[in-house]
């Protein structure tokens, strides 16, 4: 009788220690992806003040280029002057890395889903404000050129992010081979 207490101490449908321990381990493995899937996508750097001056100097050689072309083909997107325009770039880099954090965590599957049209859309908003609160020295001429610049700049911003982040990547990858 005393053998048959000891056998019911133990319930089937429970799980055991070890079982738990193994859910757990793989949670955390769970999550660590996730936040390497939100990294890749969104960060160019693990520490972000390094991530942040990557993000305003790619802003800035970007915008540089859209405007340059546009400029180039007779066709100007924005009217500025040099201090607006520096003005303008830290604001759309503060501003969007602060709106896309909040999105990445509150809004992600919306974000995946829209394959980066939810992104231009924030971004179109951002400049909106930005050409706002400027009181002079960045103006976009029209709407249809903010929505223009706004999509040339994402596209190309797409790339030179895409590019960096690989070589970034594949540095880290020579770090620890050795080479």
């Amino acid at each position: 009788m005393c053998v048959g207490v000891h056998m019911n101490d133990k319930d089937p449908k429970k799980p055991s220690e070890e079982d738990i321990k193994k859910l757990i381990e793989q949670l955390n493995k769970k999550k660590s992806s996730k936040n390497t899937a939100v990294s890749f996508g969104f960060l160019l750097h693990k520490n972000y003040v390094v991530h942040m001056v990557l993000s305003l100097l790619i802003n800035f050689l970007i915008s540089a280029v859209v405007i340059g072309l546009a400029s180039g083909i007779n066709q100007p997107l924005v009217e500025l002057e040099i201090l607006g325009y520096i003005l303008a770039i830290i604001l759309l880099t503060l501003i969007e890395n602060f709106v896309k954090i909040l999105m990445f965590k509150f809004f992600m599957r919306a974000m995946i889903l829209s394959m980066g049209l939810l992104s231009i859309l924030v971004q179109i908003v951002i400049l909106a404000f930005i050409d706002m609160i400027l009181i002079r020295g960045f103006r976009f001429i029209g709407v249809e050129h903010l929505i223009i610049f706004s999509f040339i700049f994402t596209i190309l911003r797409f790339v030179l992010s895409t590019y960096i982040r690989r070589w970034l990547f594949m540095k880290k990858i020579r770090f620890l081979e050795g080479k």
